[in-house]
């Protein structure tokens, strides 16, 4: 079965390899320039259901794993990636707000701030500031351009967004809503560190499982046991 399998990707495989060296043009310096061949479309996707097959024959279990890695890796990848956005989020909005602070307290109007400001503020939030300050000069309104670009951020962002289309479209005093934002984003801020750093010691069990205590056991316990196996009387 291994055989005839292994004959049948074979005559698929070298065929196509051929075809697709005769179907290029012959140019000059082509053996130190060209990349290796590739598998036309087609032809690769013969060759990975053959070889699932045959996975499936000789080891069914290495096929449900490849088949699980298949489906799950790249949700991993996907979930992790929201991970890290939302966390740079929650890390730039804070800084954000205090250079807001520091804009308003010298007596800078906010349509000159935010401009001034982006430029200072961590992805992704100083990305959405500048998107905003551009339709704004497009002919957007300022308001419902901040609401648009920070929005899409999460929910606190959202919240900044408002307090800062308030004071732009009615005049709310822009201070005090920037204090009470600021205050519960270094909170969250600071809750998220704190539950990172609780999860260190979970994260460094399974390095301290598998490499730690083996390696101490066979600095430790090994010499004493083959000490005492030369120890005994024969």
């Amino acid at each position: 079965m291994t055989a005839a399998l292994l004959a049948v990707v074979a005559a698929l495989v070298v065929p196509a390899l051929v075809v697709g060296e005769a179907s290029r043009p012959l140019t000059t310096g082509r053996l130190l320039r060209t990349p290796p061949p590739s598998l036309p479309p087609g032809t690769r996707k013969a060759a990975g259901v053959l070889m699932a097959v045959g996975l499936g024959v000789l080891a069914p279990p290495l096929l449900v794993l490849a088949a699980l890695g298949w489906w799950g890796v790249p949700r991993v990848h996907a979930r992790r990636r929201q991970l890290e956005h939302q966390r740079a989020v929650r890390h730039a909005l804070p800084d954000l707000v205090d250079l807001l602070q520091l804009a308003t307290t010298a007596g800078v109007a906010l349509p000159i701030a935010l401009p001034l400001v982006a430029p200072h503020t961590p992805a992704p939030v100083g990305p959405a500031l500048h998107a905003a300050h551009r339709a704004a000069v497009r002919g957007r309104p300022r308001t419902d351009a901040l609401v648009e670009s920070l929005a899409p951020l999460g929910d606190r962002a959202h919240a900044l967004a408002h307090v800062l289309g308030d004071h732009l479209r009615y005049g709310v005093p822009l201070l005090p809503g920037l204090e009470r934002t600021g205050l519960e984003l270094r909170l969250e801020r600071r809750r998220a560190a704190e539950l990172e750093a609780r999860r260190v010691p979970v994260r460094l069990l399974a390095p301290l499982t598998t490499c730690v205590l083996p390696a101490f056991a066979l600095l430790t316990v090994v010499p004493l046991l083959v000490a005492s196996l030369e120890a005994l009387p024969l």
